[in-house]
């Protein structure tokens, strides 16, 4: 699969860690470095640390969720432009504007082909992705 940026950093977080590492070596396949990072806690740290340029969240996590790390990134000047695509099972309307109030540029729902997912973080409006 062609990437276009093939520098393009980025950070991808689920507390299920093999689906977390599977991605992240996908990703990186796709030209992408990639970090995974298994719990909000842990990806607001790594992603100070890292930089991304775009953060793939999913949202159901024990004690820190997804919201709450979108919310607390777009709170730091630094990761204002950053990209960050929810990443979740949740697809329901009122999960949506969930995602779209705390920050993130895209919903994606699981299980999402990589073509998808590499298109929302490339920032593409396709019809599989819900723009929030």
């Amino acid at each position: 699969m062609a990437q276009q940026n093939p520098l393009k950093r980025v950070l991808v977080v689920d507390d299920n860690r093999e689906a977390a590492d599977i991605l992240a070596e996908m990703l990186g396949l796709c030209g992408y470095e990639a970090m995974p990072a298994y719990d909000g806690a842990s990806a607001l740290e790594v992603a100070q640390r890292f930089q991304p340029d775009a953060i793939l969240l999913d949202i159901g996590m024990p004690g820190m969720d997804g919201l709450t790390v979108a919310a607390t990134l777009r709170g730091q000047a630094k990761f204002k432009q950053t990209r960050v695509v929810a990443l979740t099972a949740w697809g329901d309307a009122q999960m949506r504007e969930r995602t779209r109030r705390a920050g993130f540029d895209t919903h994606v729902v699981k299980p999402a082909a990589l073509e998808t997912i590499v298109m929302a973080l490339a920032g593409s409006r396709i019809a599989e992705l819900a723009q929030v």
